[in-house]
């Protein structure tokens, strides 16, 4: 066999890795969903949202482009595409400790519990930072020399926020996640999804991005005051 046929099959065999990863993404659910009691069958698979922040990031990096931002859109996409690929290895960590949940027999701690915006401490930060530093490392190992610059530089930025692009996909994320749940809850009406208009409400700076918010809050009607910030993260 060819030496060129040989680095071909390599990368080939790198490749169809990362569309086997892409392909377990599709099943991994988003546990904050189905925490707040969306059932398994209508929960979002983290493959769905990282498609839809991939597309506003985008979009949205066109239009601060074209009104004298100093952004990348196409670095904002690639970003964005890569932003949750660890999670289907590492699954869908919400930002709380799933075994501090109150059940479901008692109805009212656990609307309060899910209400709340919860951030990562520091320690369990570190934890989900190097479950998935390793998830993406263990990838990266398979690709092809090319990608495998190209991948691990746009995780560096996006997981350390070193960069415009990066932080503006972190605030499509939440974004993103905050829409996601102002549908969730036109459908079911007490869904505990305050936690996500909160989060949006004290993380979300970019002008345009804030705009998108408000129209999503405006839009939505009578009992506005609940929906949506950070059970998902």
């Amino acid at each position: 066999m060819s030496p060129d046929r040989n680095a071909q099959d390599a990368a080939a065999a790198g490749l169809l890795a990362l569309a086997l990863q892409g392909i377990a993404l599709k099943r991994v659910l988003r546990t904050g969903w189905l925490d707040r009691g969306v059932p398994p069958a209508e929960a979002e698979a983290v493959a769905g949202h990282s498609y839809n922040t991939a597309l506003l990031a985008w979009a949205g990096a066109l239009e601060r482009q074209a009104a004298g931002v100093a952004i990348d859109p196409n670095r904002v996409l690639h970003l964005a595409l890569l932003h949750d690929l660890a999670e289907a290895t590492t699954g869908d960590a919400p930002p709380y400790d799933v075994n501090a949940v109150p059940t479901e027999a008692d109805a009212e701690a656990r609307r309060a519990f899910l209400d709340r915006r919860h951030i990562r401490d520091e320690e369990a930060q570190a934890r989900k930072r190097a479950a998935e530093d390793a998830a993406m490392g263990g990838l990266l190992r398979m690709l092809p020399a090319a990608v495998r610059e190209r991948f691990a530089d746009l995780w560096g930025e996006l997981r350390d926020g070193a960069s415009a692009e990066a932080r503006f996909v972190k605030q499509i994320d939440r974004l993103e996640t905050f829409l996601q749940s102002r549908v969730y809850l036109q459908e079911q009406p007490d869904l505990p999804v305050e936690s996500f208009r909160r989060e949006i409400a004290e993380t979300i700076d970019d002008p345009l991005l804030a705009a998108i918010r408000d129209a999503a809050l405006a839009s939505s009607g009578p009992g506005n005051e609940r929906g949506g910030g950070d059970g998902t993260r």
